[in-house]
């Protein structure tokens, strides 16, 4: 059996490493009496025991110590350890793998079971011309891509054509759940399921040690000898590499191969880099994802509060947006347009900002200055959100929704085609959720009421083509606006395009 060694995770002049061979048993602490002197004022004297038996198992023992032994993390009294498993004494932090071999007989080459972090290698690294040329083709990828699953797919093909893997896969950790799941797969249908697929003991080691984790032969390595993943499969040599963020990792990248061959051990820096990319892809795009959420979450907040300022139009822009984004369904046309048109519906009265109070809340009629101050509210809303580039697309909906087809409406007196669609479309869901909602000087109109004066002012203030297509979807509106589980449908309109 291979021996075993404890290395400090962070070397110091005090801090010794410690080797065992199999029946071998030492002691730990900071007292003369210990069999490994750590000069550390968080150990005990007599801190703990290691020992490994015959068989190769590595056990460790606290021997009444004041701040205990941690092993990954948890307090133990004893366990048994396992390269790749970290252990605490006090404060001081080590790290279990297998200890170098001694060198072969006749100068034959060793290669060496498991490493951990960079794997050793008798002279220059080779370098591959190829692999370098991918590395700075995916470099160069980064720096502006947009379609993150497409990159992750790229960045997997050409590292399976470097490492040369039976199978390769790069695997995301879920945040809710915690189980890893396939981004990029290599073959396709390589697997029925990720544990089928990737040895779990060997990810789990590659994220404990957020390093990566190379086994050149699993038939020399007691922990995978069990693995059930493994052994169905048939699994020669492994490389797994954890896909770090910078709260922790975030996912792993696998490759194994199967039969007699095994990974050249320079294979595994090229993995690494590789894995290196990925890391940053997701991470980026988790940035973005979370700027753009946390913003766009605020400037909702923002557009019901609007809403709620006056009980009447309590829910109005929700409910223009789920009717905007039914028509926008049936449409056809729109297809990649759905959380453009989903945004500037959400977002179209945010002007009313602006309004003052005594105008937007008066029960009366309003005076030709008042109803100027509300109609400012399309150029307040469009000025505000006009900075911002991820909204770029929904602005000349949040202007132009009170524009009319006969040119008419307002703030340009656009006619016609001239008239943004999205904008033309809005108006209907506008309207629409208008007639239908009580004001105070009138009550809400029922539903076919609605229906009839759209159809009235087809031509006029609405674009016909977008009143056909209310026809289409007249039952889906009157179900939104009446049915008892109405709320729960919108909801279900409203969710981000994509999640």
């Amino acid at each position: 059996m291979p021996d075993l060694r404890l290395a400090p995770v962070e070397p110091a002049p005090n801090l010794p490493v410690i080797d065992l061979a199999p029946g071998e048993s030492k002691t730990v602490g900071r007292g003369r009496q210990a069999d490994v002197l750590i000069d550390d004022p968080s150990l005990s004297r007599v801190h703990a025991r290691i020992s490994i038996d015959e068989g190769g198992q590595l056990a460790i023992d606290d021997l009444g110590s004041t701040n205990g032994i941690f092993v990954n993390g948890t307090e133990q009294l004893s366990a048994f350890l396992v390269p790749g498993d970290t252990v605490r004494f006090g404060r001081v932090e080590y790290l279990v793998s297998f200890a170098e071999a001694p060198p072969a007989p006749d100068g034959a080459p060793v290669v060496s079971q498991t490493i951990l972090r960079r794997v050793a290698m008798t002279g220059a690294p080779k370098v591959d011309r190829l692999a370098l040329e991918a590395l700075l083709a995916t470099s160069r990828e980064m720096m502006a891509f947009q379609d993150l699953p497409a990159l992750l797919e790229r960045v997997l093909d050409r590292l399976v054509s470097i490492v040369k893997p039976d199978r390769a896969a790069i695997l995301l950790v879920d945040g809710q759940t915690g189980a890893m799941i396939p981004r990029a797969v290599r073959p396709s249908g390589a697997y029925s399921s990720v544990s089928e697929f990737a040895s779990s003991t060997v990810v789990h080691e590659a994220l404990t040690a957020r390093d990566a984790f190379i086994v050149h032969d699993i038939r020399m390595d007691p922990r995978l000898q069990q693995a059930a993943s493994v052994m169905l499969a048939g699994v020669r040599s492994v490389i797994c590499v954890p896909l770090l963020g910078r709260s922790g990792p975030i996912g792993a990248l696998y490759a194994d191969k199967l039969g007699v061959e095994q990974f050249a051990p320079e294979l595994a820096e090229y993995a690494s880099a590789f894995a290196g990319h990925a890391a940053a892809a997701l991470e980026t795009a988790q940035l973005y994802d979370d700027r753009e959420r946390h913003f766009r979450a605020t400037l909702e907040a923002f557009a019901k509060a609007i809403d709620a300022r006056d009980r009447y139009t309590a829910g109005h822009s929700e409910r223009v947006t789920a009717y905007s984004m039914v028509l926008a369904r049936r449409s056809g046309k729109f297809g990649s347009e759905f959380e453009t048109i989903r945004r500037g519906a959400m977002l179209h009265d945010i002007g009313k900002v602006g309004v003052p109070d005594n105008v937007l809340l008066k029960e009366g009629a309003l005076d030709p200055r008042e109803r100027a101050l509300i109609e400012a509210h399309v150029t307040i809303g469009y000025s505000m959100l006009e900075p911002l580039p991820f909204l770029g697309a929904s602005l000349p909906a949040v202007r132009g929704h009170h524009e009319r087809w006969d040119g008419t409406g307002y703030p340009d007196r656009l006619a016609g085609t001239d008239i943004h669609p999205h904008a033309r479309l809005m108006t209907v869901a506008d309207a629409y959720d208008a007639m239908t909602s009580a004001r105070p000087y009138r009550n809400a109109l029922p539903a076919k009421e609605a229906a009839r004066r759209l159809r009235a002012d087809r031509g006029t203030q609405f674009d016909p083509e977008m009143i056909d297509l209310f026809e289409a979807v007249e039952q889906e509106f009157a179900a939104l606006h009446e049915e008892p589980d109405a709320a729960a449908i919108r909801a279900e309109l409203l969710r981000p395009v994509g999640t």
